[in-house]
């Protein structure tokens, strides 16, 4: 045991050693947030100082209301059981996964009359392993006033099945957000009708649920009990088109969506108007189609693309999808592939952009991108410029490119006084270091010192 006298750190109120030991959790600004079940962090580290530590440790319930629990584990039962008794009254935050197989999810249809080799019409948990899973949601359910988020990643279909013939009249008065990767195995999501489709009750009674992530193929409508209309943010991955949409649809009051939708039959699809949503994001696999045939988003602020080819972004449906919706677009930012070289007529479309972001820029697009800077119908009100890993050849390139930067943003910059908005900052930032004398920087600095936030930076090393 410590003494007093070698650390007097045990002479404070056990209050205070409780409220140091929750500042000692990992947190959202690292990787390691979730990291609590390690012997090395809180608050597992803090039970092996000494027998006054543990016992504040386990008696802090803050420091228990975040949990990780892989479901394959020999002790995972245990392990949250003990987990959640500390945790107390506390607002829970849980993610489970690595799940143990489902006996019968190569079969798995989800269809409620299917029979096991006992004709009693129930697949079931793969042995103890599957039974310490089922446990393990008895006891979740039984806290399921406390649950604040839920993460079950990765889980197979039966197991969702599971869950709901546990559930009753449960109700999740707390919970705020939702993520759920289905494994499904063989399972066919495909519908004649998306009405048909099997629907999870499980989580229709959350009355504060504002975020819902999809990981994975399984459809919106899988999930059509749950109160779609409260949903403010939505995250779709590995979705076919017509999910993305039925999403947008289901959820009127969406706010944020961010999500990747791949190839798909378009033939039957309607346009869909949502008259609310601010914010879309469309990671790297939606550009198999052109998505944006299919909406019409007029309340839209902010647009981020990744990954986008250039035959897509100079594509027709992308910029009658611009002018049809009008949105007062204020943020954009585009990652291009890289190696493209696409053209920049379509900025023309986006006359209410105040800041815009642009990645692996091809050489040929920044040359005409800064030429159209003498053009006033283009991007009048545009405040703050980002260019992230331009295309850079040679060092030839990289100067010449210099130069048609600071030839069109001096014609920007000096526009500023004939009805143009300010430009107020402007970042170009190689991937690798390139050699710049001050002489190629001069022009730059005279207008940073006029009052435009500029930074020039290579891999490691700040020009300006």
């Amino acid at each position: 045991m410590l003494d007093v006298a070698v650390s007097p750190i045990l002479a404070l109120p056990v209050e205070i050693l409780s409220e140091i030991f929750v500042h000692c959790l990992p947190t959202s600004h690292t990787n390691r947030e979730w990291n609590t079940a390690h012997p090395s962090e809180a608050p597992m580290l803090l039970l092996h100082v000494c027998r006054i530590w543990r016992e504040i440790a386990i008696d802090t319930s803050a420091l228990w209301a975040k949990m990780e629990i892989s479901m394959d584990h020999a002790h995972s039962d245990e392990m949250a059981r003990a987990w959640l008794k500390r945790a107390k009254a506390c607002p829970l935050s849980v993610k489970l996964h690595r799940w143990p197989r489902w006996d019968g999810d190569e079969e798995d249809t989800y269809d409620d009359t299917s029979s096991d080799e006992d004709g009693n019409g129930d697949s079931s948990p793969d042995g103890e392993d599957g039974q310490d899973t089922c446990s393990i949601f008895q006891t979740l359910l039984e806290l399921a006033h406390n649950l604040k988020f839920l993460e079950l990643s990765a889980i197979p279909s039966g197991y969702i099945r599971e869950l709901d013939r546990l559930s009753g009249s449960c109700r999740f008065p707390l919970l705020q957000k939702l993520t759920i990767g289905i494994n499904n195995g063989s399972y066919y999501w495909e519908y004649e009708s998306m009405n048909d489709a099997p629907c999870v009750q499980l989580f229709r009674n959350a009355p504060l649920l504002r975020e819902l992530s999809l990981i994975g193929a399984a459809p919106p409508r899988f999930l059509k009990s749950l109160p779609w209309h409260q949903l403010t943010k939505y995250t779709g991955t590995r979705e076919k088109l017509y999910h993305c949409v039925d999403a947008l649809r289901l959820s009127p009051n969406l706010v944020e969506c961010a999500f990747a939708a791949c190839l798909t039959d378009e033939s039957f699809l309607d346009t869909a108007i949502h008259s609310s949503l601010k914010s879309l994001t469309l990671f790297k696999g939606c550009f198999d189609t052109d998505i944006f045939i299919f909406l019409t988003l007029p309340a839209l602020e902010t647009l981020e693309i990744l990954d986008c080819p250039e035959e897509w972004f100079n594509d027709e449906g992308f910029q009658e999808f611009l002018m049809c919706s009008s949105p007062p677009l204020r943020q954009f930012t585009i990652r291009f592939d890289r190696g493209t070289g696409p053209g920049a007529d379509t900025f023309l479309s986006m006359p209410s952009l105040v800041q815009l972001e642009i990645w692996n820029a091809h050489k040929t697009f920044i040359a005409v991108f800064f030429d159209y800077f003498f053009d006033d119908t283009f991007l009048p009100q545009l405040q703050h410029l980002s260019f992230f890993h331009p295309h850079c050849p040679s060092e030839d390139v990289t100067r010449g490119q210099l130069h048609e930067i600071q030839t069109g943003l001096a014609a920007r910059w000096n526009a500023r006084h004939h009805g143009f908005a300010q430009l107020k900052s402007f970042h170009f930032v190689w991937d690798r270091e390139v050699d710049l004398s001050e002489d190629d920087l001069a022009p730059l600095r005279e207008m940073l010192s006029e009052g435009l936030d500029i930074t020039i930076k290579g891999a490691t090393h700040s020009y300006i």
